[in-house]
């Protein structure tokens, strides 16, 4: 069940920034509308010309109580500049590639009202929640809604993307409490299901359950585009589509995220060797029920995991 959002956030007269409208940009954005029922102002930060003129255009349903729904702006302003979009901002949501961030952060360290909390989304934390927590103080806290498309850019935003995700929080100590409890309703409002842990553990285990993933897919598409391509391609059935899907991402995003987590997937890479190799062996082993023994403990740690509901379409 969502919550309402917290209520610094609630007032006609909040104000909210995401500098980087992008698919997850966008999606807060548009969630924020029609999902949350946020009624401040919204400004954006955007360094493409295309995508801030699709922002600027944008529209949603606004529907208020006794009156009749009306086409409303998704945004209150477009700014490609930090320092006027973040005067009077109450919460500040970075939304873009994790490697631009520290700068980004580094210039809001001029611009930011002292009041302003701070939250980014990226995937990878250590080195960015640090800066974070060394130029913001208690206002930051870093945020990863587990939730994405291999498709990009606003065009690609949903109102609905975060609707029975998971969010994690990634506070550092006890003295982000009060920005922790806005966050938390902040993403609960959105749909989320918040989730906390500190960000050398979200690191550790995103390694495993997101970026290789990640790494094997475009691994094993590459390996299949060097095979024969001409033959295989009308061979693809539902199960290569599924598990080839996160391979459609963007390579340069990845790219970013797999190098700022490299240590833990270089640690995680060589146990997964082992297992390659035990199934190897399994394979040529005369004795069956060895493979199968593997297969059955492939099966059965699937069925452990929760996973959320797939979105509809």
């Amino acid at each position: 069940m969502s919550e309402a959002l917290p209520a610094v956030l609630a007032s006609p007269a909040a104000r909210i920034v995401i500098i980087g409208p992008g698919l997850m940009g966008g999606s807060v954005a548009k969630a924020l509308r029609t999902v949350g029922g946020f009624a401040g102002r919204i400004h954006v930060v955007n360094q493409s010309a295309g995508e801030g003129g699709a922002v600027r255009k944008a529209t949603y349903t606004e529907k208020r109580p006794g009156q009749k729904s009306r086409r409303s702006k998704l945004v209150d302003a477009c700014f490609s500049r930090l320092g006027p979009a973040v005067d009077g901002a109450d919460l500040v949501l970075v939304a873009t590639p994790p490697q631009t961030i520290p700068a980004i952060f580094r210039a809001l360290g001029k611009d930011l009202p002292p009041r302003t909390m701070v939250t980014e989304i990226a995937s990878v934390k250590g080195e960015i929640a640090a800066l974070g927590k060394a130029l913001f103080g208690h206002r930051y806290v870093g945020s990863h809604p587990l939730v994405g498309s291999e498709q990009q850019g606003f065009q690609a935003a949903k109102a609905t993307l975060f609707r029975g995700a998971r969010c994690v929080l990634t506070p550092l100590d006890k003295g982000d409490d009060q920005t922790l409890a806005v966050l938390r309703r902040f993403w609960s409002a959105l749909g989320c299901e918040v989730l906390e842990m500190s960000p050398q553990e979200h690191d550790a285990r995103l390694a495993k359950t997101s970026h290789l993933p990640h790494l094997l897919a475009y691994a094993y598409m590459a390996f299949l585009g060097k095979s024969d391509p001409a033959a295989l391609q009308s061979l693809g059935g539902g199960g290569l589509r599924d598990f080839s899907r996160i391979a459609a991402s963007d390579p340069a995003l990845w790219r970013e995220i797999l190098q700022e987590n490299r240590h833990h997937l270089h640690a995680d890479l060589s146990r997964f060797r082992a297992v390659l190799e035990d199934m190897d062996h399994a394979l040529m082993d005369e004795d069956p029920s060895i493979l199968q023994g593997i297969l059955v403990q492939g099966q059965a740690a699937r069925a452990q995991f929760q996973f959320p509901p797939l979105p509809k379409s």
